[in-house]
């Protein structure tokens, strides 16, 4: 494995990762953060959307997920997160992995593209091709409308 795409499986394996994960990354062992994102602050009392062929009635929430991750990465690759868009759980783990993540995230450089891929649980998936890195990332919000959910990994081929 390249060394960017192990620095971004692990930055994917501990961002937003439950403390038990953490460790285990320490260990050694990376999970996949994909796997079990419901131990993540996990979106609450969100209806489900429909399946990403449905309507048109849909593309709100994937433009507003969209927009939402727009955001977040721009805010890694420049002045920094703004905390208000997440829960307090979620924004109290990404303070803590900060140092690790923002160097990670800026070195994908420029987005070249954000593709919506598919609903995951009450996440959205979206495929985001930088410059040097192509990542998955899921987002999800919780009843305010905060970001819940976030996780990122490098994408399958």
């Amino acid at each position: 494995m390249k060394p960017t795409l192990m620095k971004t499986a692990i930055a994917a394996a501990v961002l937003l990762a439950p403390v038990p994960a953490l460790a285990q990354a320490a260990a050694g062992a990376v999970p996949n953060a994909f796997d079990r994102p419901a131990q993540t602050a996990a979106p609450q009392a969100r209806p489900a959307a429909a399946p990403a062929t449905a309507s048109a009635a849909q593309a709100p929430d994937i433009a507003r997920s969209e927009e939402a991750l727009r955001a977040v990465i721009a805010g890694a690759q420049g002045t920094g997160f703004d905390y208000s868009d997440f829960t307090t759980g979620l924004g109290t783990q990404i303070r803590q992995q900060e140092a690790q993540v923002v160097p990670l995230i800026k070195g994908f450089g420029a987005v070249k593209t954000v593709e919506y891929v598919k609903q995951e649980g009450e996440a959205q998936m979206f495929r985001v091709t930088f410059d040097n890195q192509v990542t998955e990332w899921l987002i999800g919000f919780d009843a305010e409308d905060k970001i819940a959910a976030l996780l990122f990994r490098p994408a399958e081929r």
